[in-house]
């Protein structure tokens, strides 16, 4: 499998036309793995939404790596990584379904849950919320020394999630995160295009000053 991309833009209610505009204009200015995530809709309107967008998203980029969030039907039948976590199948069940070749990320909140989820087959691991984020208000921020101890624990790359700007990039991968995964500021941002450049430019200088 080649390297996963540093930036995650998690697509979240998607199926919105505002929100997949903004997805789009973010896969224009460069985003590399978007993942299409909507747990208010019923399955049928989310595989419609999915059919829908991929192929304008591609248009844009062509290379783009594309996941789904949960729905595991969807994943197999378009050829798209599958992300899951507290919905949707087991990291053991999706990796049986889907085959060895199929990318597959876990929701990881603590170092055992993370490596469950590796020795069971998860490609990647989103670990959150590293920061306070106003999408899980009331939920603790997890803080960097837990990303920095989840990273220890499992040989899979992990990306941190959860209050994520570009001035933190830095930061997280300090702790020994592969990257970063983003929602609100790029798709709340009032220029999405410009927020992604802005994330693009600190992973590169993060990258630079290792």
């Amino acid at each position: 499998m080649k390297p996963l991309p540093r930036l995650l833009l998690i697509a979240d209610r998607f199926t919105e036309s505002r929100r997949a505009d903004a997805v789009r204009r973010a896969v224009a200015a460069g985003v590399p793995w978007v993942q299409l995530r909507d747990h208010r809709v019923d399955p049928d309107t989310f595989a419609r939404a999915v059919e829908a967008l991929v192929p304008v998203l591609q248009a844009e980029n062509s290379n783009l790596l594309l996941s789904v969030n949960t729905h595991l039907e969807v994943a197999r039948r378009l050829g798209l990584g599958l992300h899951v976590g507290q919905r949707g199948p087991s990291v053991a069940e999706a990796r049986r379904q889907l085959g060895p070749e199929a990318l597959l990320g876990y929701s990881a909140h603590d170092p055992a849950s993370a490596r469950q989820a590796a020795d069971e087959g998860a490609d990647y691991l989103l670990f959150s919320p590293v920061f306070s984020t106003a999408s899980k208000p009331g939920v603790p921020p997890a803080g960097l020394e837990a990303l920095a101890s989840v990273c220890r624990a499992v040989g899979v790359p992990v990306l941190a999630l959860g209050g994520i700007t570009p001035e933190r990039v830095s930061v997280c991968l300090q702790q020994g995160a592969h990257g970063v995964a983003v929602v609100s500021a790029i798709l709340e941002a009032p220029d999405p295009a410009a927020a992604v450049r802005q994330f693009l430019e600190h992973i590169e200088g993060a990258l630079h000053h290792r």
